[in-house]
């Protein structure tokens, strides 16, 4: 997880562009199984869970219920388990807002939806820096000497099919 965080920080770029998509929760879930997944999501929210002193926690079932409901919900924007190992992380910290007494289903997910909101933002973000790079770099249509012979070899075989025909 450490290549995916930068001085604490979590760097949900750097799993949108190394993790391939078969590699991200619906793919591994249906690679190794929902059951294994749910069972290895259900361990690492029952860990971050119990770093909290909550006066009303969620149950087993309620994590496993969770844990189903994560890998839905995955699919959305192709979430991969570094993403919610980030995302758990990070609600440690409190970076995605305050565990107060209590954790219940809906109150995880409007954490969730914290981090999804920034992982789309860090998205957009580069998205834009990229674009402006390729800007600066000057008009890219210009063409090579292999888009000219392609162009030129293009022109001769229509002129030789044009030939064909009128000779017919």
């Amino acid at each position: 997880m450490c290549r995916y965080k930068e001085k604490g920080e979590p760097l949900p770029y750097e799993v949108i562009k190394h993790i391939p998509v078969s590699d991200r929760l619906p793919g591994l879930a249906k690679t190794y199984g929902i059951d294994k997944m749910v069972t290895v999501l259900s361990i690492a929210i029952t860990k971050t869970m119990s770093n909290f002193n909550l006066r009303v926690g969620m149950t087993s079932d309620q994590i496993v219920e969770l844990s189903l409901m994560l890998i839905e919900s995955a699919e959305e924007d192709n979430l991969a388990f570094e993403d919610i190992m980030l995302f758990l992380d990070g609600m440690l910290k409190y970076k995605y807002g305050k565990v107060y007494d209590r954790m219940d289903i809906p109150t995880f997910f409007e954490m969730l939806e914290n981090y999804r909101e920034q992982r789309h933002k860090e998205f957009v973000r580069i998205k834009e820096e990229f674009e402006l790079s390729l800007k600066g770099m000057g008009d890219q249509t210009r063409t090579t000497a292999e888009d000219q012979l392609r162009s030129a070899l293009d022109k001769l075989s229509g002129s030789i099919g044009a030939t064909k025909n009128s000779l017919k």
